[in-house]
């Protein structure tokens, strides 16, 4: 868990290093998490290491700095990276998970505010890539209008709060 961490951590650091080092961290990341969903764990609290614990620790990672620093986006594009290499590696044991990874993705795509098409264009790409490895077009479609809804929600209470 530990090297994990550790990775996520040299990811944040990224702006400070070669993109070089930060691809391989990335790579890296993904063999673990590949390691770690071959080993099964008899422990499945919140915080044991598991997929769904990577992934949200990834989707945090481009959260922060989409409220931090929204001009950058070297951190939201590993991240995206990370989510394409885990869906090629592992689409039948993301099924479950599907609603945490589009939502970053369904974020960067819909919302008009963002002024950065190659972030938005590659968010789509991975998307695509995403959706090519379901065979189960009603699930994901099902959890893709699930996630825009919960999307447009938030946005819609957000709005309506800056109003009052």
């Amino acid at each position: 868990k530990s090297v994990i961490l550790d990775s996520f951590e040299q990811l944040k650091q990224s702006d400070s290093v070669t993109s070089e080092l930060s691809v391989q961290v990335t790579k890296n990341l993904v063999a673990l998490t590949k390691l770690i969903t071959d080993i099964k764990s008899d422990d499945a609290d919140e915080d044991s290491l598991s997929l769904e614990y990577t992934l949200k620790r990834a989707v945090k990672l481009g959260n922060n700095e989409l409220v931090s620093t929204p001009q950058i986006v070297t951190h939201r594009t590993l991240v995206f990276n990370y989510i394409a290499a885990v869906a090629l590696q592992m689409a039948p044991q993301i099924k479950d998970l599907l609603s945490i990874i589009l939502t970053p993705l369904l974020r960067e795509i819909s919302d008009p505010s963002k002024t950065n098409a190659e972030l938005k264009s590659h968010a789509q790409e991975v998307l695509d890539l995403v959706k090519s490895k379901f065979v189960d077009d009603e699930t994901f479609t099902k959890t893709l209008l699930d996630v825009q809804l919960m999307l447009t929600r938030k946005r819609g209470e957000r709005n309506a709060k800056r109003k009052q």
